[in-house]
Formats: structure tokens, sequence, C-alpha cells
């Protein structure tokens, strides 16, 4: 069965298309991608089996191409067609409350959401990832990284399907990081505090654009290293700058922020966390190009 739905428009994202779903499925496993060209038998009610495609899968990936806002045929615009196949898959997918995360290439940028249909401007609200020939090794991984909280492979033996999403997530952090040419952070002089955050916590985080989305949290630490990721917008991020001080754990991660045809710009968060008896207490500081929010706090329990 289909796990990640890979919506594009044929001509303006086919071979990006075709290269994502091979390096996907060599990730998490043979038939693990659903991808029209492939999956649709010559015959078959396309919008059914788009339908229940969308319906069985755990996330959807949306690839926008330079042409993909303004694709026209003879009727007009065809994001503005209420039969255009592409628009009523980014409308399931946003209606049925899977994640559904922009994935952008050849250069494109995000579209805003007024100069999107209706239907479709929760679009604008997904934090988008992007694609590059040049970067697409640490790219992939990046993409492979967010997937894998959803996504596991499929493998006789295995367990249960929390465990294949923690080996998953483990595996796509360790590509991560050796694309990034990084590593595990040594934390000098590390006692056992840092053990009491080991393992997986969640926490609904109501972020200042009226937005809440359920974070997850993951930690790991052997022979003194701390490892691990921190969601953001629902992307799990690497852990960076890990300190250990004070009973209190602080980490960076990082995320960029698209609108319009503006260039990505990179947003940081400062992270500090510590054990507050069952629970973890979290105060996160989002840090923008120009400004710094306010400081967020809020309760993660663990998994």
């Amino acid at each position: 069965m289909s796990k990640v739905f890979v919506s594009y428009r044929r001509d303006d994202s086919a071979g990006f298309a075709g290269r994502l779903t091979d390096a996907l499925e060599r990730r998490f496993g043979a038939d693990s991608v659903f991808r029209d060209v492939d999956d649709i038998a010559a015959g078959a009610d396309f919008g059914v089996v788009i339908e229940q495609a969308l319906q069985q899968v755990q996330a959807v990936l949306v690839v926008i191409g330079p042409r993909w806002l303004d694709a026209r045929d003879e009727r007009g615009r065809r994001l503005d067609d209420p039969g255009d196949y592409v628009r009523r898959e980014v409308e399931l997918a946003l209606a049925s409350g899977k994640p559904v995360i922009p994935v952008l290439v050849g250069g494109a940028t995000m579209p805003t959401a007024e100069a999107l249909p209706p239907t479709l401007r929760g679009l604008a609200n997904r934090n988008a990832l992007a694609l590059g020939d040049a970067g697409w090794g640490a790219d992939l991984a990046r993409l492979e990284v967010a997937l894998a909280q959803w996504v596991g492979p499929t493998a006789p033996g295995e367990r249960s399907a929390p465990v294949r999403g923690r080996r998953a997530l483990a595996a796509a952090m360790v590509a991560l990081l050796l694309a990034l040419g990084g590593g595990w952070w040594w934390l000098r002089g590390v006692d056992q505090g840092p053990q009491a955050l080991v393992g997986e916590w969640s926490a609904e985080v109501a972020y200042p654009w009226n937005l809440t989305l359920r974070e997850h949290y993951v930690f790991t630490l052997a022979d003194g290293r701390v490892g691990g990721s921190a969601s953001f917008l629902g992307v799990p991020r690497a852990l960076e700058a890990v300190e250990w001080e004070d009973g209190r754990l602080r980490f960076l991660t990082r995320s960029e922020t698209v609108s319009g045809n503006e260039p990505p710009r990179e947003m940081g968060q400062l992270y500090e966390v510590w054990r507050e008896g069952e629970t973890l207490r979290v105060r996160l500081q989002i840090r923008r190009s120009h400004s710094v929010d306010a400081p967020l706090e809020f309760v993660a329990q663990r998994q």
C-alpha cells in the first residue's frame, strides 16, 4: 500500500516528480509512493483512483515548479478550473487533515494565499521544503526527516508501527547529518541529567499567527552524545548547538519561510527544555531575520 502521495503537474515538474518518487521508494520501500503515471491502470477512472489513494496514504507532497501556479489552457488558468486534477488533489489532501508538504523545485517560490483559489489557500500556510539539483542529497535528506515521523519502511518481523516510525526517524536523521557534513554534538562533562529527557514527547503549541499544531520531540543519549529532533510547524528539525547546563537542555533548530516571489528567509528556533515532574517544560523563542518573537512556553507529555 502506498504511504506517500505525490501531486504534481506533468508539464511543470514531471521530471522532478519521477526522480523524487524513485528516491523515496529506495528509502521507504517499493510501491510506497503513489504517482499517477505509475499507479493508474489504463481505463481506470482517474478521479476515483486519486480519491482512494489520498484516503490510504499517510502524507502528501505537492510538487510545485515554476509553472505550477500559472499553467493555462484554452479556458484560462488551470487552477481556477474546479475540475482540474491538480486542484482536486490538493483540495482533497487539505480536507483530509493529513500532513501536506509543498515541495519547491526548479527554483519555484511558494505561492501566496492571495494567488490561490479560495479552496487551496490553506496550502500557503504549510511550511515548504525546496529540492535543488546542486543540493539534492541534503535537500532530500531533510524531506526524508520530515516524512519519517509519519512513514516508515515495511519489513517482515518489525513489531509495530511506532517502532518502525522511530527507526525510520533515526535513520533519516543520520542521513541528514551526513549529507550536511555534520554529526552528533558532544556534551563535555555530561552527567546523568540529560537521561531524564531521553524518549519521545509531544505538545500542543499555539504559535503567534493563530496556528496550533501538535509538535514532536525526540531526544537520545549515547556515550555522552545527545541527538534527536524537534518539530517546528510540523516538520522535524535537527538539533544544533546543543548545551546542557544547570539541569536544562538548550539547542537551536533552523527553518525557512517563503513568501511570494521573495527569496527564502531563514528562521532560527531557540529552545530551552527541562523536566518538571512527569512532564517536559519547553521555552521556544523564534528569531527572524530582523526580529525576535516573544518566548512561547508550553508543556510536553511523554509518548
